[in-house]
């Protein structure tokens, strides 16, 4: 915790220098990341808070965190003595980081934020809030000369993301857009997500841990395309890929210069939210261009997964189910041995299990293996020096997904390891059905997730429980494991449709206790067609068994008993052709039916 004081104290220290009163650090990067490398991770630098959404002001005497409720706990922890005061997002009477400095400053005060690590849009609305206060706000960079010691920004070569897998080139993505953007009278869209810049340029690197993307930024203008990337990662193969495909590389820093300096008379239709502050005011101060607010083409593009990626996410779960069953048998051989695992093992179990498989490149985010009362913490992260021993009863959660040429996967189990509560039972029938409702859910063309999202929480609800999370998210192609616009949360306003993924994750987290969730991935499907609309389903895509152990079967509905038998019989035809030996055996064993 003396570190971070320290670090603290040397951030006022700069803030006076620089006569601002307040100063505020995202979770972010110059791309708006969830998950950031190593160069930007400021916040976590200064506050010692190592989740991946928060917040810090610091003000000359107070300094705040905020984070939502997958953090709490962990927070709580991380925080401890550091002097940082946690603020709890969502949680009734717990003022904004905006509303936090509206009353701790003055009028006349100024707030200090890096304008490059702000979306446009959450930008100009800390302005406009703070500004009924006449307090302003400045951009101004005050990390650069205090972190000195700051990882370097990462390089790591690129690489082609086949049409075989992405299910269009390159060229094709880009007369898709042409025609989108054509179709809301704009002949131009700058493109700062690197999963957007990812999935047009059918391009992947390794620049963000566990996120297969590139630091780069994209335009598409009527007659051209443009990649902003550092060249000398950049392949030859590459490199003339991306030529044949109508794009012209330039250097990653010319960014700006190109924002300043494009066509006379086009109309380029901007995202606030998909464009971090300092570029956006690039590209507002160049008067030879119109520049109009809108919805980002290529997020709203690659939600919807055509063929060929809908069949690459079943295919690369089958691979990633074998892994599991792979990596669970081993687990349970050395428990039934006496053998010391950890939570740590597990992550590496699995870790090990999934890099055996074909297409695989990795993992879709750092594996949570948490045993106990660790898995009432949402994203606790295991560490070898300082995790739980595994014993023979009470319940382990262990959520993990891997990246795959043809997908990215997202999967969360937990499994008794001997006797358990009675209250763990019941809640994790409860979770379960909650699961089963959303699986099995018909609804009506054009509704959005958060219609859906009270379809999953209502089991739990009935006894007076809910989770501070969202239901779920979607995932990419090769790309990130949260990716929108799509949520399943009760603000979410995005119509679901056929082609897009979801997952299915209620849980219960009781702190001091215990954590429950089982998460699978979902594909938005047409169910039918009648003289009352078009309706639509789920299909689920994740295949490994759902722990029948801890289940109390006089909870469940025929219904939900059918659906639970149903799907872990599936999973054992699914699986089975490319098992074999101890890991058949586990999976036969595991996929058992569940009597009444």
């Amino acid at each position: 915790m003396q570190k971070t004081i320290e670090r603290i104290a040397a951030l006022r220290a700069a803030m006076k220098q620089a006569g601002v009163q307040a100063y505020i650090i995202p979770s972010s990067d110059p791309h708006l990341s969830e998950y950031t490398p190593a160069h930007w991770r400021t916040r976590e630098y200064f506050s010692g808070f190592t989740g991946s959404a928060g917040t810090l002001a610091v003000t000359e005497t107070k300094s705040g965190l905020w984070t939502d409720g997958r953090y709490f706990i962990q927070a709580e922890h991380q925080l401890e003595g550091s002097g940082i005061r946690l603020f709890r997002i969502g949680v009734s009477g717990v003022p904004t980081v905006v509303e936090f400095l509206r009353e701790e400053l003055k009028a006349g005060d100024t707030v200090g934020i890096d304008g490059s690590l702000f979306s446009a849009a959450d930008a100009r609305r800390m302005e406009c809030l703070l500004g009924e206060k006449n307090i302003g706000l400045k951009q101004i960079d005050l990390v650069a000369d205090i972190w000195t010691d700051r990882p370097p920004v990462p390089r790591t070569e690129v690489f082609l993301h086949s049409p075989k897998y992405a299910g269009m080139t390159c060229a094709q993505k880009l007369a898709v857009v042409r025609k989108e953007l054509n179709s809301r009278g704009a002949d131009a869209q700058i493109y700062a997500r690197l999963d957007c810049v990812a999935w047009l340029m059918n391009l992947r690197a390794d620049d963000v841990e566990n996120s297969p993307f590139a630091l780069a930024y994209a335009a598409v203008l009527p007659d051209s395309a443009y990649l902003f990337i550092d060249t000398s990662r950049v392949p030859q193969e590459v490199m003339e890929n991306l030529t044949e495909n109508g794009v012209a590389v330039r250097g990653y820093d010319e960014i700006g210069e190109f924002l300043r300096t494009m066509p006379e008379g086009i109309t380029v239709l901007a995202d606030p939210a998909g464009m971090n502050e300092k570029l956006y005011d690039i590209l507002k101060e160049n008067k030879a261009i119109l520049v109009r607010d809108g919805i980002d083409i290529v997020t709203e593009l690659k939600s919807i997964k055509n063929e060929t990626e809908i069949q690459g996410f079943r295919t690369a779960h089958i691979r990633d189910g074998c892994a599991m069953v792979e990596a669970f048998a081993e687990l349970e051989s050395r428990l039934n041995a006496g053998k010391t695992v950890t939570e740590w093992d597990v992550c590496e179990l699995l870790e090990e299990a999934r890099r055996r498989q074909p297409g695989n490149h990795g993992l879709s985010f750092d594996t949570i293996a948490a045993y106990r009362e660790n898995a009432a913490m949402m994203h606790y992260a295991p560490k070898p020096e300082s995790c739980k021993t595994l014993e023979r009863s009470g319940l382990l959660l262990v959520d993990s997904g891997g990246q795959y040429v043809d997908a990215t996967t997202d999967i969360t189990r937990t499994f008794a390891l001997g006797p358990v509560t009675r209250e763990e039972k019941e809640c994790y029938t409860w979770v379960l059905k909650c699961h089963i409702a959303l699986a099995t859910a018909v609804f009506q063309e054009g509704c959005t997730g958060g219609n859906i999202d009270i379809l999953c929480r209502e089991p739990l609800w009935k006894h007076g429980i809910d989770y501070r999370c969202g239901t779920g998210h979607g995932v990419g192609t090769f790309g990130s494991v949260h990716e929108g616009p799509q949520n399943l949360r009760m603000n979410n306003k995005t119509i679901l449709r056929p082609g897009m993924t979801i997952t299915n994750e209620p849980g219960v987290y009781q702190e001091g206790k215990f954590g429950i969730r089982t998460e699978n991935l979902m594909i938005v499907q047409e169910a039918y067609e009648n003289e009352y609309g078009r309706f639509l389903k789920f299909e689920t895509v994740t295949v490994f068994p759902i722990d029948i152990a801890p289940v109390l079967p006089e909870l469940l509905t025929e219904e939900e008993l059918n659906w639970l038998n149903c799907y872990n019989r599936h999973v054992l035809e699914t699986l089975s052709p490319f098992l074999s030996g101890r890991e058949l055996d586990w999976l036969t064993r595991h996929t058992q039916p569940l009597k009444s």
